[in-house]
């Protein structure tokens, strides 16, 4: 009969109370019950209770610290909140919690700058990454991408600089434009949502806007340092469903007036709500709202099921809830999103 560990000391590890040693044994513990179908055999009934409403509560508690995100309230229902018959996934959701914080989705460090504080963050995962600005602003980070932005931003402007590809939410400011610097071009957004496509090693850059306006030019010195819509001198003003696209080979910036792209889709806010739903439900429901192809590398999360409120998600905080939710992780290659 394998031996099992205290309730008290999977609180512990919970509230990340352990030590090195301590949360070595959990995870030990759990990798040993992995080919086992009994997953809560050693666990009385008293146990079983008390250890569920424990790391229920304790999920409920931590899934918001973790990184201080959006969630969607997830429902026991009929005890299938994320239990799949067993109290062995809710222990998964703990687990995972632990190594959640010590995963390289995203590396986040500041940086100490001539003038004031930089934060820089390095998306090396395979996922998507949300980070939150100081004003409020929201970006998500696809893999390999950075951004680099002040701790405390500028009277005059929020200037923020990236690289790889980025997706901004921007709240609305017209006194202090929000400006990013990348590798080609500069945009000055007006309050808005769009995408930035910029990478060092590629002769291409885009900006796509879903909702509001901005603009973008050629990065010079002088659209570096001009905060302010100069058509003129060559910005160009953009309005949703449009893109502009910069060919490095001619040095051009062409705007495209109507620009209908379904991976643009994912960024769209949906309201969806799943009662009861097995996974293998849930894919074509995501699949057909933001025109994306989601599939299922690991046959065991078809039959997870869920209880959720999605009102006002995109798809990357969607996924983000299914990872936290019921450890669904996930890889973006290409134009596929492979759970797992």
């Amino acid at each position: 009969m394998k031996e099992h560990l205290s309730i008290e000391l999977l609180e512990r590890y919970i509230n990340g109370e352990c030590t090195d040693d301590q949360a070595t044994l959990v995870k030990q513990w759990y990798q040993s019950f992995e080919q086992d179908a009994d997953y809560t055999s050693a666990l009385n009934a008293s146990q079983q209770k008390a250890l569920e409403e424990k790391i229920y509560n304790s999920i409920l508690k931590n899934i918001d610290v973790v990184n201080n995100q959006e969630i969607p309230v997830i429902h026991k229902g009929n005890a299938t909140w994320l239990w799949v018959g067993a109290v062995a996934a809710m222990l998964l959701i703990a687990l995972m919690i632990g190594l959640y914080r010590q995963a390289n989705r995203g590396h986040k460090e500041e940086i100490a700058g001539d003038q004031q504080n930089m934060v820089a963050i390095t998306n090396n995962s395979h996922r998507i990454y949300k980070s939150k600005l100081p004003d409020g602003s929201t970006v998500w980070l696809n893999p390999n991408s950075q951004l680099k932005y002040p701790k405390v931003f500028a009277a005059s402007s929020r200037m923020v600089f990236m690289s790889g590809e980025c997706f901004f939410e921007v709240t609305k400011n017209p006194d202090c434009p929000f400006i990013i610097n990348s590798h080609s071009i500069i945009t000055k957004v007006w309050g808005t949502s769009f995408r930035v496509r910029d990478h060092e090693q590629s002769n291409e850059a885009d900006v796509a806007v879903v909702t509001g306006k901005v603009s973008v030019s050629i990065k010079t010195k002088q659209s570096i340092s001009n905060t302010r819509l100069n058509i003129e001198n060559g910005d160009v003003m953009l309005y949703p469903h449009q893109k502009a696209i910069y060919s490095a080979h001619d040095h051009t910036l062409k705007p495209i007036i109507k620009s209908d792209e379904s991976t643009l889709k994912i960024w769209n806010h949906e309201d969806l709500l799943f009662d009861n739903k097995l996974v293998r439900d849930i894919i074509p429901a995501l699949n057909a709202r933001y025109k994306t192809h989601i599939v299922v590398a690991n046959e065991k999360l078809n039959h997870y099921m869920l209880n959720a409120d999605f009102t006002g998600f995109n798809l990357p905080d969607v996924l983000e809830a299914l990872n936290k939710s019921l450890s669904i992780d996930y890889e973006i290659k290409n134009n596929t999103i492979e759970l797992k």
